[in-house]
């Protein structure tokens, strides 16, 4: 029979060889590891610099932002002074409308052709057909027929 000391050494030579073995595989692994770590680490790098290239192109997005707005805003305000200034030269200009259309027709009620047309029977018609003389009256009648229609 085989002596107890050799089996005893086939068995420990067995379970040297398990434990290298082992050994090996642990070996490759933590090799692995260091190389998953390291493309790990390069992926948290990359990120780091996408971050930092996202903060600076939210702070440029809010600045050009800014100042759209400030400028949208000062537009608006010039508009709104506009808008004032308008208000007052329409009301002026109807001012004005009014005042010529009154001179009208006191002119045209004092005229010749007037008291001959208050004579006839049918003035309103006759008044009608006639044409104004100048492009200012024709404009200005266009202008009082244009008011009292709107």
């Amino acid at each position: 029979m085989l002596s107890l000391g050799l089996v005893l050494d086939i068995v420990l030579l067995g379970a040297l060889g398990a434990a290298m073995h082992r050994a090996w595989l642990l070996s490759r692994q933590f090799e692995q590891v260091r190389a998953d770590r390291a493309a790990f680490e390069q992926l948290i790098s990359a990120l780091n610099i996408a971050t930092a290239r996202a903060g600076e192109a939210i702070d440029g997005l809010k600045d050009a932002t800014n100042q759209a707005g400030d400028a949208l805003q000062s537009k608006v305000n010039a508009a709104r002074a506009l808008e004032g200034e308008l208000e007052i030269m329409l009301q002026a200009g109807d001012n004005l409308a009014e005042r010529l259309q009154d001179a009208a027709a006191k002119t045209r009620l004092n005229s010749p052709a007037a008291e001959a047309a208050a004579k006839t029977p049918e003035p309103r018609a006759r008044a009608e057909k006639e044409a104004p003389r100048t492009r200012a009256e024709k404009e200005l009648l266009d202008a009082l027929r244009a008011k009292q229609d709107g």
